[in-house]
């Protein structure tokens, strides 16, 4: 564990995560926004004029990952909490693991035990899809969706076209953290599909690798007053299969609130490797 939380993500973890983990400065309350909310997905769906569901608004998923609680001079995830999430750093405990290649595992096992020092999301670097998660916001137009984030990172978009364009061809194209992104309608379901990905990034916590020849698809379907999303990674050179996690977002009233700026400062104050608890 880290002796002392002084860059930005690890005092978002143990000191803000309670409210809002991963860097969301949120002053909204959790429970009192899902109760404005009952029978959220029986609502009907709005449209907008091109027929599509609309998705614009702020979206927030809620899972159970549990409280913080220091033990000496570490932290302990325990309990649990609905929280407002940035992504998919912190994994539920019942999230499926990907299944990598035997060759692959090795190197992941090693990531995971020097967490703190190879997981460049601790160092500000970002997280990249598909980790980044889902989009806190969404702002729809007939051509295009934007995703906006507010993550621990600092805020983030993603431009997805949806006039009918392919990805690019260029090999001149960087791979990037965020990737190639284009979206289709598969009737009432936006399917984003995101090639040409670095593999600097991590799949999750957990030193959860993967190669450049990522793909990943996202899927946000409206119903009602929730958006199921749906991320497939696929990588046929580490995967044994591909890895497909879901999330159900909830329509906010809030609205996102700037990301506070990313500073590394633990980087001199490692006493081991680990980054939290992995048994549990």
């Amino acid at each position: 564990m880290v002796s002392e939380l002084a860059n930005h993500r690890t005092l978002t973890l143990a000191a803000v995560l309670l409210a809002a983990p991963l860097g969301i400065q949120a002053q909204t309350n959790y429970a009192a926004e899902a109760a404005k909310n009952p029978g959220a997905s029986s609502r009907p769906t709005p449209l907008l004029a091109d027929g599509h569901p609309d998705l614009n608004g702020v979206w927030h998923h809620f899972f159970g990952i549990g409280t913080i609680q220091k033990v000496g001079e570490s932290f302990t995830v325990g309990g649990a909490f609905s929280p407002k999430s940035a992504g998919l750093y912190s994994q539920p405990l019942r999230d499926s693991k990907p299944e990598y290649k035997p060759e692959a595992a090795a190197k992941v096992k090693l990531l995971n035990e020097n967490q703190v020092k190879e997981d460049q999301t601790l160092h500000c670097i970002n997280p990249g899809v598909p980790r980044l998660g889902p989009p806190h916001q969404i702002v729809q137009t007939a051509k295009q969706a934007i995703f906006l984030y507010a993550d621990n990172t600092g805020n983030q978009w993603r431009v997805i076209p949806l006039d009918g364009r392919a990805h690019s061809t260029d090999p001149e194209t960087a791979a990037t953290y965020n990737g190639d992104s284009v979206g289709h309608w598969d009737g009432d379901t936006l399917v984003v599909d995101v090639t040409r990905l670095t593999d600097e990034t991590w799949l999750g916590d957990n030193g959860l690798l993967h190669s450049r020849k990522l793909h990943v698809t996202e899927r946000l379907r409206r119903a009602g007053d929730t958006i199921q999303y749906t991320v497939t990674a696929e990588d046929p050179e580490v995967l044994q299969k591909p890895w497909t996690l879901s999330r159900t977002l909830t329509l906010q009233t809030d609205a996102l609130e700037e990301a506070a700026p990313c500073i590394d400062k633990d980087a001199g104050h490692y006493v081991t490797g680990e980054h939290h608890d992995n048994t549990r």
